[in-house]
């Protein structure tokens, strides 16, 4: 799993969550009904507190230590629905910031911005390589749900301008990370990755959980 990820930049783990699991999680999250929009639910630890509970125990966390070491913590969560009210087309991208507790300026650190009232900032790049993304899917991923589409090993590549990515997609091998229900896609920020409109929107729940083990320099201190 580990040497995979490392080189393609990510990795689907089949069947991590049973069905059982995967029901009681949706249930968890159905005070959102209604509510998504294009940038998701920020802050859903907080929000939700069995999210946390998930996020800080087997299996979600022996998957973040068996990548990141032994110090590796949930950072972000966000719950993204792809509805009819909530069909999105995500162009192809990096994720270069990070959510933080307050603004601090410090050098290698910027520009800022704010999500949701959340302060946001990007990183050097060192923390941003040192960041996984637990992706937990409740619903089927595919073509016509809008799955994600990731090149793989591009994340090797650091951090790239926009208009650098799009001329390398348009020379890469593209693909679509179609999952199941209770299927766990990890992935290193840092890989393109972009996702399409669903054909037949209904619903494409997926749990986004970040980790990293590093420390961010004080004052500065990661949002969850």
């Amino acid at each position: 799993m580990k040497a995979a990820y490392k080189n393609q930049g990510f990795y689907l783990i089949a069947h991590t969550f049973d069905e059982a699991e995967v029901n009681t999680l949706i249930n968890q999250l159905s005070v959102f009904e209604g509510q998504m929009n294009n940038y998701g639910v920020r802050d859903l630890m907080a929000k939700v507190p069995y999210v946390r509970r998930l996020a800080d125990s087997a299996p979600l966390s022996d998957i973040a230590k068996a990548i990141l070491g032994e110090n590796a913590k949930p950072v972000r969560s966000v719950f993204f629905d792809k509805v009819p009210e909530a069909n999105w087309n995500v162009a192809w991208h990096q994720d270069t910031s990070i959510a933080v507790k307050s603004q601090h300026d410090l050098p290698g650190f910027g520009p800022w911005s704010e999500k949701q009232g959340i302060a946001h900032v990007e990183p050097p790049e060192a923390y941003l390589a040192n960041i996984l993304t637990l992706r937990l899917h409740l619903d089927t991923a595919n073509r016509e749900s809008g799955v994600l589409r990731v090149v793989p090993g591009t994340h090797r590549r650091g951090r790239v301008a926009s208009k650098e990515i799009i001329k390398i997609v348009d020379n890469s091998q593209i693909v679509d990370c179609n999952a199941n229900p209770g299927d766990v896609l990890l992935m290193n920020p840092l890989l393109f990755h972009s996702s399409r409109k669903a054909v037949s929107p209904s619903h494409r729940r997926v749990v986004h959980i970040e980790y990293s083990a590093m420390e961010l320099p004080n004052p500065l201190a990661w949002y969850e």
